[in-house]
Formats: C-alpha cells, structure tokens, sequence
C-alpha cells in the first residue's frame, strides 16, 4: 500500500457524468441501497430506525450488549428485507470485511452454546446472531448528508455520507468471543500480520515498539464519542474482571495524541515496511475499495504512512494476553487480545479526526453556502 494519490473512479466517463472534485459513486451505491431498504421498510419499522441525521446518538457506537437501544432489529425483518440489509451492508464496505461482519454476527451462536452453564437460560436473549440493531440517521437519498449504523456484541459499523459524494467508514469495529474456536478465527489474519511485523524487529526496534510488559484489557481509547489528547485505558473491561491492571500500567499505555508511541514506520528496514503495509490495509480495507485511496490520500497529506507509528504491548506470543496500535494524525487503529486467556479480541479502525465524518462535515460547511443567501441577491 502505496501513500500516492489515486485516480477516482469515473475518470474516463464524459465530463458531465463524473463525480464531483473529491468524490466518487461510492457514496451514490451505499444511498442507492440504503433507499432500497428503507422503502422496503413497514410504516412502523421506519419509525424505528430513522432518526434526524443530528441526533446525539449517532456518536453512541458501544459494542457491548445494551438494553434500550434505538434501532431495527435484524431479528424483525422478514427474509425480503433482511436481504436488503445484508445488501447495503456489503456495499458499505469491502467484500473480506463484510465477510468478517457476517462472521461475527454468526459467531453469538457459538457463545450461546458456550455460555449455557454460566448463563442458562437467558444466554439465547443477549447471544443472538440476529440481535444487531440498524439505525438511520437522516432518511437516505441522494446528494444529502446522512449516516447509517449497525451494532450490536462485537461489531460496531458506521457509516456517513456527506454531501451524496464522500463517504466515511469510521470508527469501523469488529470483535470475536472465543477469538479461536474450530473452524472460527475472525480476526487471525490481522493478529498473524502484526506478529510477522513484530517478529521481523531488530532488538533496538522491538525495545522501542514493546512500549509496556502488559496489555489493556480493552481499547486504550474506549469507546469515546471523540478521541482527545489523552486517552487512559479502563482498569478492566466492562462486566469482567479476568484482565485487570492498576495505574501505574494506565499511565504506561496512555494514548498521546501529539506523541506517538512505538517505533515510527519510517524507521523500519523496507521488508519490515511491506509487512507494515500489509496490516494497515487489512483496517483500511475495510472500507470500500474506491474509498481506499481517499483514506491512503488523507494519511498521506497528514505525514504520510512513514510517520505512522507502530506499538505493542503484552506478550510477544500469540497464546499470552497482547495489544498492538498504529497511530498517526487521521489513522487509529487498536487490537487487543488480552480476556479469556488471549481468546476474546477487539479491534477498531478511527480517525481521530473524522469518525463519523466530522472533519468532512466541517470542510463541507466551509466550502459551501447554508445561509440561504446567494450572490447578486437582495436584501
């Protein structure tokens, strides 16, 4: 992956028919098939998952199993419009991260069975593979600003369209409980791609990547609606207690916005750079692949991929608790396999400054007039 600017899809359609400077038909697919959907959607389905695009829910992206949240059940669509859903979803996003998404949501199955002799009988009400709610934010159509959301134990999708050109995809989290479990290891490709960079160190580099002896138990940064200067990790993950750390190991994993951690890509040896380049795009691809070069472009007008950072901590083997981050001005990326004796991961693709599209959103409004006002006008 290649910090270099990308052409557009469109490009070689007449003048009239291409998208406008900076966007791209990606934005129109993902309208065109969220529009599908919603009018496929009953009177009182609609009244459940639509709300105004300036909600103050939209930055509420928890994970974790929740009552009361607002949204559509996808265990309340019928075969028609589950495929409907299942429609946009893929075409929110690249087919691996769809597949992925599909993969987490199947895998309440298995911790349904799983959780039994703990849980009983109530274990079926928060294991539920169709128990992941979907949320508009604004009723799609084209050439608006507005947002979609689906979330539910372990994912966390969402997604905005602004303006109908530019579309963003973060923050973007998937997770998996048990991480390995027969034929399952949802996220195995990305936690082998960071032990194959990791292992590719040099002794001084690992010194300078290995930034603390134990992991988080979960995200660093939480999941807070905006990422600030500073972030401290939780003492535990939320409802468990099985990866505990006190503050001293709060202090020592704390995210700096303005300090990155860990060694700098820049500083690696070119195949140590390739295999960089190979876990960043497994999170940057999740996006769709003609909003790849958009993300690519803006990491690279911000530093580019070289001034990214790379930091672990934990265990150096992949059985014991670990944690890795790659961190840069519009890139975040957080990994963490550290409950269940290294068996329960979570991982989160963010841009600090553009999760849920707000540096987008304020370039928007900058370049475009909402006064109602126009040129030669009176008074």
């Amino acid at each position: 992956m290649t910090a270099m600017p990308h052409p557009q899809p469109g490009d070689d359609l007449p003048p009239a028919h291409r998208p406008r400077s900076g966007g791209s038909f990606d934005a129109t697919a993902v309208t065109f098939a969220a529009m599908g959907l919603y009018d496929g959607l009953s009177a009182d389905q609609r009244a459940h998952v639509l709300l105004p695009q300036t909600d103050p829910t939209r930055t509420h992206w928890n994970f974790l199993p929740e009552s009361g949240r607002h949204g559509l059940p996808l265990g309340e669509l019928d075969r028609h419009q589950e495929a409907l859903a299942h429609r946009l979803i893929a075409e929110s996003m690249s087919i691996p991260a769809y597949a992925r998404v599909i993969q987490v949501m199947t895998n309440e199955h298995v911790l349904r069975e799983l959780n039994l002799p703990a849980f009983g009988h109530i274990a079926p009400v928060f294991r539920d593979a169709r128990g992941y709610f979907l949320t508009f934010f604004g009723q799609p159509q084209p050439d608006i600003t507005w947002g979609w959301r689906l979330v539910g134990h372990h994912l966390s999708v969402n997604v905005t369209v602004v303006d109908g050109d530019l579309l963003n995809a973060t923050p973007f989290l998937l997770g998996a409980e048990p991480a390995r479990f027969g034929p399952f290891r949802i996220l195995g490709e990305e936690e082998d791609a960071a032990f194959v960079l990791l292992d590719s160190l040099a002794d001084l580099q690992r010194q300078q990547t290995v930034i603390h002896s134990k992991p988080p138990a979960d995200f660093v940064t939480r999941t807070v609606e905006t990422v600030g200067d500073v972030e401290y990790p939780a003492y535990h993950g939320v409802g468990r207690r099985d990866a505990m750390i006190n503050d001293e190991d709060r202090r020592a994993l704390a995210y700096f916005r303005a300090h990155p951690r860990g060694i700098r890509v820049g500083d690696l040896s070119p195949t140590q750079r390739k295999h960089f380049d190979e876990l960043l795009e497994l999170f940057v691809g999740r996006a769709r692949p003609g909003v790849v070069g958009f993300e690519m472009d803006r990491i690279a007008t911000a530093g580019g991929v070289e001034n990214l950072h790379f930091a672990w901590a934990g265990a150096t083997s992949i059985e014991q608790p670990h944690y890795f981050r790659i961190q840069g001005p519009v890139t975040l990326v957080e990994f963490d396999n550290a409950e269940d004796d290294a068996n329960h991961v979570h991982s989160v693709w963010r841009d600090p400054s553009n999760d849920f599209g707000a540096d987008l959103l304020i370039q928007h409004h900058l370049e475009h007039d909402h006064t109602g006002s126009h040129d030669g006008g009176t008074a």
